[in-house]
Parts: C-alpha cells; sequence; structure tokens
C-alpha cells in the first residue's frame, strides 16, 4: 500500500502508523503537485521581481547573516552550499518507526504550498520512505535551536549540489520532527493504556476483591468522562467474574483510586492525541511564505517561532509522569497481592512450604518504579548562551522523547511483573478469571509460566514486557489488542 498525500488533512494518526509503524511508502497526489509547482514558480518570481527582500536563508545568509542581503552570485553558491555538519548525536539510535514518522511529517509543510520547496528536493524527501536504508539518527546530543541538527542529521545527503533556493531552509528549518513523534507518542500510549486496562482487571479478579470501587452506579457521581472511560475499561474485563467469596470490606487504596488514576492516564493520552492532531495540521516553516493570492501583488515571507514547539515536548513530560505515577501503584498491587491479609490466599504465594513464586517481584517493581519516576523529570528548556545573535534558544525535543520511551518501559515492566503476580494468586487459587479475562491470562503465561521452581524471574519479566511492546506496536497480536 502507498499514502497519497494531496493536503494537509491527508497526515493524521492513522496515515502515521501506516506509513511509521507498518512502513507503507508515500507519494504526491495530483492536487499536491500542482500546488507545490505553483508556489514554487510563484516564490521564484517573487525573489526575482521584488529588490531588497530579506528572506532567510535564500537572499541572506543563516544566522547572524540574516542582516546582510546577498548578492546573486552568492544566493546562488548559499543555495548549494554543503552542510557544516551532518551529524553531532551519540547514544542509542532512535527506532526506525520514529525516524519514518519524522521524515513522513517533515513532508505537512511542503504539501501545503507554503515551503515552496522544489519538486525535486521534496520527492527526494518522500523517496527516502520508500524502504531504503534510514539515516542514522541518535537519541542524545541533538537537541538543538528548533530541530536545526536533528534535520540536518536526516537531510545533509539532500544539501548541497542537487539542492536548490530555498531548498535548504526547507530541509532543515521549521519542525519536522516534533508532529511525528508525538504521534507516534500518543499511538503507542493508547494502544498501552488497553494493555494496562487488562493487567489491572486481571489483577482485581485474582486478588479476589470486591467490586465497589468501580462499579458503574459512580460514573454519573464522577462526572469525568475520562473516568467514566476507566469504569468502563475495568468492567469491559471483568464481567461475568466469580463473586462468591470475595473480599467484603474495602479493598486497599493502590486499587480502590484505579478510577480516579486510570481515568487520569485516558485524560493525558487524549490530550496527547489532540496535540498531536494540531501537530499534523500545523504550518510550521521558518521562514513561512505566503504566495501573491494571499499576500498580493507578489506574495511575502514571514520569519517566525514556527519551529519551537512546546505542545509537543510538554505534552510527552506530562505522558512520562503519568507512566511513573502508575508504576508505583502497579508496584504497590503486586506487593499486596502476595499478602494473605489481602487476598486470603497463602502469604508470598507460598504453597506447601515451598518458596517457589512471584514474591520477589514486589521487590524489583519498587526499583523500576523508582527508576520510571527518575526519567519523569521533565524536559524543559536548557539555558544556553547562543552560539550567534540568533540562535540562543534549545527545544527539548528528543530528551522528552527519549525520557517518555524509557519510563513507558519501566511501566511495561511493572506491568509485566503484577501481571504474572495475578496468574500465580489465579494459580494457587484453583480459578480462572473472568470470561474476557482468559485469553489475556494465555497471552500472559505463554511469555511467564506460573512459577513451579526457581527460575530467572527477571528474564521471564523482560520477556513479557517484550510481549506487550510488541502488541503495543502491532507487530503481534494477543493481550486484547487487534490492530
Amino acid at each position: 500500500m502507498t499514502v497519497v498525500l494531496n493536503e494537509t488533512t491527508d497526515f493524521n494518526l492513522d496515515t502515521l502508523r501506516r506509513v511509521a509503524w507498518q512502513g507503507e511508502a508515500v507519494q504526491f497526489g495530483e492536487d499536491a503537485r500542482a500546488r507545490m509547482r505553483t508556489a514554487r514558480k510563484r516564490f521564484l518570481n517573487m525573489v526575482e521581481t521584488v529588490p531588497g527582500l530579506h528572506i532567510y536563508g535564500v537572499t541572506t545568509g543563516f544566522g547572524d547573516g540574516a542582516a546582510t542581503i546577498l548578492s546573486k552570485e552568492d544566493q546562488a553558491k548559499l543555495a548549494k552550499a554543503p552542510n557544516f555538519v551532518k551529524n553531532t548525536g551519540v547514544g542509542e539510535t532512535m527506532p526506525a518507526r520514529a525516524i519514518r514518522a519524522m521524515i513522513f511529517t517533515r513532508l505537512i509543510n511542503y504539501v501545503s504550498g507554503y515551503a515552496a520547496i522544489s519538486m525535486e528536493t521534496a520527492q527526494a524527501v518522500a523517496d527516502m520512505l520508500d524502504g531504503r536504508p534510514l539515516p542514522d539518527v541518535r537519541v542524545a546530543g541533538m537537541d538543538s535551536a528548533g530541530e536545526v541538527l536533528q534535520l540536518i542529521t536526516l537531510y545533509a545527503h539532500l544539501m548541497g549540489d542537487m539542492s536548490q533556493a530555498r531548498d535548504q531552509n526547507a530541509l532543515r528549518n521549521g519542525t519536522g520532527c516534533a508532529p511525528g513523534l508525538l504521534g507516534d507518542t500518543a499511538l503507542r500510549a493508547r494502544r498501552r493504556t488497553k494493555i494496562a486496562g487488562a493487567v489491572h482487571a486481571l489483577s482485581i479478579d485474582a486478588a479476589s476483591l470486591n467490586m465497589d470501587p468501580w462499579d458503574r452506579a459512580l460514573k454519573p457521581l464522577i462526572a469525568d468522562p475520562h473516568e467514566g472511560e476507566a469504569i468502563d475499561l475495568l468492567n469491559g474485563y471483568l464481567d461475568g467474574m466469580e463473586m462468591k467469596g470475595r473480599r467484603s470490606w474495602q479493598p486497599p487504596i493502590s486499587w480502590r483510586i484505579l478510577t480516579r488514576m486510570l481515568g487520569h492516564m485516558l485524560r493525558t493520552v487524549a490530550q496527547l492525541e489532540q496535540h498531536a492532531a494540531m501537530a499534523l495540521s500545523a504550518i510550521n516553516d521558518n521562514p513561512v511564505y505566503l504566495d501573491e493570492e494571499q499576500s498580493p501583488p507578489h506574495g511575502r515571507v514571514i520569519s517566525s517561532g514556527g519551529f519551537h514547539v512546546p505542545y509537543a515536548y510538554h505534552p510527552m513530560n506530562w505522558m512520562t509522569a503519568t507512566w511513573a505515577d502508575m508504576a508505583v501503584i502497579t508496584a504497590r498491587e503486586t506487593e499486596q497481592i502476595h499478602k494473605k491479609s489481602v487476598t486470603g490466599l497463602p502469604d508470598r504465594l507460598w504453597v506447601d512450604g515451598k518458596r517457589y513464586s512471584t514474591a520477589f517481584l514486589a521487590v524489583s517493581g519498587y526499583d523500576l518504579a523508582r527508576r520510571a519516576a527518575e526519567h519523569a523529570a521533565p524536559a524543559l528548556i536548557p539555558l544556553y548562551s547562543g552560539s550567534d545573535g540568533q540562535t540562543d534558544t534549545v527545544m527539548p525535543l528528543f530528551s522528552a522523547y527519549e525520557k517518555e520511551m524509557k519510563a513507558a518501559r519501566c511501566y511495561d515492566l511493572c506491568l509485566a511483573m503484577l501481571a504474572a503476580s495475578s496468574s500465580q494468586a489465579l494459580t494457587v487459587a484453583g480459578r480462572e478469571p473472568a470470561p474476557a479475562l482468559r485469553p489475556i491470562l494465555a497471552d500472559i503465561r505463554k511469555a511467564f509460566p506460573p512459577v513451579t521452581d526457581a527460575r530467572n524471574l527477571g528474564a521471564d519479566t523482560e520477556r513479557l514486557a517484550d510481549a506487550f511492546s510488541a502488541a503495543i506496536l502491532g507487530e503481534r497480536q494477543g493481550f486484547g489488542l487487534t490492530d
């Protein structure tokens, strides 16, 4: 399949997932091509016919060179100048899906016509999504003014002899990366909430708790649609479960506040999706070109701050903090499910004096929750003295994205520990969970079977968390997720 791009409305979470996650190619539709050709022609005409224009990176230099209009000869040299650096990144390589997402959303400005980029260079960027090897983009050492270092790393090979007037600006200015990374974060987060709901529901059933804190009768009292969604999520998994012999008094707080905590998680994901949709529809170039119809008689170019996107990195920070909070709740439930005073089952789930169980996961869960909290320190604009009179502020985009991924991994591991402990409790109790949870429990036990001897529980936990991640990314079926 190929995603055809005609309008900016063709950039959305669905097409992002198809291109970034599923590896589909893209092509410019006829409407987009006509718009891009017209914008390019009008832009070049404006440059030729209107004297004295300050157009950053076209009639002037970059950085402090913005103050000086270049001669025609120097303008031509600037258009084809090779970049001064190809890469500054260090550390882990970005996931291929993230790199594809950033390339895909670089095309938003092109399709809109506001970039006035040459068709040749625009096509060269689109061709990067046809399955060829991707640029080597690292996570660390890349945050910069706007996305300059990230975009140079992605497109340095297109800067030089093949580039034309305006192309270099349209490659390395504006924000091509933020919409892609924000969209990727939103897609992963939405699917993670479904696994989280399933695992927490399984723990409720396995701990033999009563249903009071998640009673549907609470929905009109709460008056929060996201917390109402959390109640429906849990009940959807727990409907039809065996109610006989359940704990009659209130559950521990970590379970009792699940409506609040899962509701907050769902609220944060909804905010992520809202901001991603906005980013995927926004024109963010710097400078941005308005043609002669929008700004008679010749059109004009406006320098803007569109390359700095706080509504990308702050929602990622919110999501990271939410994963960290949820990791603590999950670790608490993992500990509590091993207590006889909570579940009525043998302490530590030890049976007949055999000390083989998931009890020690409770200790590991707190370590992972602590690590998630460390990642949740927000990525904010760093103090930066500036390399020149123009470039004096850095956008912490990659830092926010990295922190969210690491906190999410800690939460996945905590969920794996709770899932395994719930599975163990059901094994000790000798019963099945609610009908909707049975196939999910079977998926859990494929990666983490019930403990009957001395085992490497860390390896089992990682295997289950990896299976969660694969399901979240659509690489496998299971855990209640469908593609």
